[in-house]
């Protein structure tokens, strides 16, 4: 039995981190006018955010988009002529319509590929949230899993991976539609550092507001305290960053000393993903014991 784990670009998932088990698809995006496929033209995080400061008006900002249904069928097909079974974690659909593509995709190719399983789970989250379920799964696979127990597996660290971060504005959620002009204004008026995550409906929410950099860190720091699973079951902890190389060092170093982790990565958020984060998120990435806040107006919604 062959398995391939699959996931979007959207899942940040690092190149350090890649094994035979695992392939990425690729996203495009424009910037500036220019478009690139992410494969053969394509930018490294740090020209992405350069020319992203450079930007002289709204049209030269970046822009992204789904990928369609017949876009999935032919990155899934080369994987399923080779023999392989697929396991695709998708990107959250509260925030793209990638999923459903995602899923058109796979009952198309059950019928052409009758012989092939290929399962779609949400992940319920974005970037390296994304990723650490797509790590965790390829560890399972490694050690013999079926494929089976593998979809069981993804599907239960869609509700306990999580991830808590801080950006400098809120101006690229606004003008992506994630998040509200009132919420973008008042942010940028009082300078809020707003504290992020994406909750087990796979919807961006604000939980926290603080008035400087150093004080959404420190609060990062207390919602990992509060939320995470035991020591012992951190398998990989992650810093993830936008252009803020060296606060996640700092970031990683807290980790460090207070917990002992020994297996940690600092992470790039790609261009996909920075399209609407904009320079200077920073983020915390780890397994939770639910993914779920008393002030998620979100979930009291949905009770």
């Amino acid at each position: 039995m062959k398995i391939m784990i699959t996931a979007e670009a959207t899942s940040d998932y690092p190149d350090s981190l890649l094994t035979e088990n695992i392939t990425i698809f690729p996203m495009g995006y424009t910037l500036n006018g220019v478009a690139y496929d992410g494969v053969t033209t394509k930018l490294s995080p740090k020209e992405f955010y350069d020319t992203c400061r450079k930007a002289k008006s709204k049209e030269d900002l970046p822009q992204t988009s789904m990928i369609t249904a017949y876009q999935a069928k032919e990155l899934f097909k080369p994987i399923l002529d080779k023999g392989y079974d697929i396991v695709h974690i998708g990107f959250t659909k509260a925030l793209s319509g990638t999923y459903d593509q995602m899923c058109m995709a796979a009952k198309e190719l059950k019928e052409e590929y009758p012989d092939r399983k290929i399962t779609i789970v949400e992940s319920r989250s974005a970037a390296f949230v994304q990723g650490l379920i797509v790590w965790y799964v390829d560890q399972k696979l490694q050690s013999g899993a079926s494929y089976e127990e593998l979809v069981e597996y993804a599907e239960y660290l869609s509700l306990h991976s999580a991830g808590y971060f801080t950006i400098d504005d809120m101006k690229h959620l606004y003008r992506t539609g994630r998040a509200s002009k009132t919420q973008a204004f008042l942010g940028d008026a009082l300078q809020i550092k707003p504290i992020l995550y994406v909750n087990k409906l796979g919807k961006l929410v604000a939980v926290s507001k603080q008035i400087s950099h150093k004080k959404a860190m420190k609060t990062m720091l207390e919602y990992f305290d509060k939320r995470m699973m035991p020591v012992e079951e951190q398998k990989l902890v992650a810093v993830m960053h936008a252009d803020a190389y060296d606060e996640a060092v700092m970031l990683e170093k807290a980790l460090k000393d207070k917990y002992g982790f020994n297996n940690t990565a600092i992470v790039d958020v790609g261009p996909v993903i920075g399209t609407h984060v904009g320079a200077g998120m920073v983020a915390v990435i780890f397994l939770a014991n639910e993914k779920a806040e008393p002030n998620d107006n979100e979930l009291k919604e949905e009770e």
